[in-house]
């Protein structure tokens, strides 16, 4: 079976599934998987926020950067897997759609990009945070964590409206 016919058939199964019909033909069903989605979003945003704030010794420090940190970590990761697990759930009653949506591959591709930097650089940085003061190392790497989440964001919002 050829690559094209494989998602022919993922795309029938989506199409003809009886469980992804009342995520699909339902008033309220994808909207309700898009709330966990955003609720999702929220967690991994806030807690991207603060690592950076404490990593940069801009708040939070009275209190230990790795303990702190620690369990930021634990939501952050409980953030991305609801949103990661959410948004499948909204790709699967129509991954046709998406899949044809410009801004949603560029989507993937920076939720990609995002993933494995917060999860290699940012991690390991985050590791050996000094007591005080900034590098210009330091602020770049922050910088660069930000923009790629909000930057997922901001993809996110452009399926709607730019496609």
């Amino acid at each position: 079976m050829s690559l094209r016919e494989l998602v022919a058939a993922f795309y029938a199964w989506c199409y003809h599934s009886p469980a992804l019909s009342i995520l699909r033909d339902t008033k309220l069903g994808v909207p309700a998987v898009q709330t966990v989605h955003l609720i999702g979003i929220t967690i991994v945003l806030g807690t991207a926020v603060t690592m950076n704030l404490r990593y940069l010794n801009l708040g939070y420090r009275d209190l230990d950067a790795r303990s702190f940190l620690s369990s930021l970590w634990t939501w952050f990761r409980r953030g991305l897997l609801l949103t990661v697990v959410a948004g499948f759930v909204v790709f699967l009653p129509d991954p046709a759609r998406y899949v044809e949506n410009t801004s949603f591959r560029v989507k993937m591709a920076v939720l990609t990009v995002a993933i494995l930097y917060q999860f290699t650089v940012f991690r390991r940085a985050t590791r050996s945070i000094p007591t005080s003061g900034r590098t210009p190392k330091m602020i770049a790497i922050a910088a660069i964590t930000l923009m790629l989440w909000f930057g997922v964001g901001w993809c996110g919002r452009a399926i709607a409206f730019i496609g």
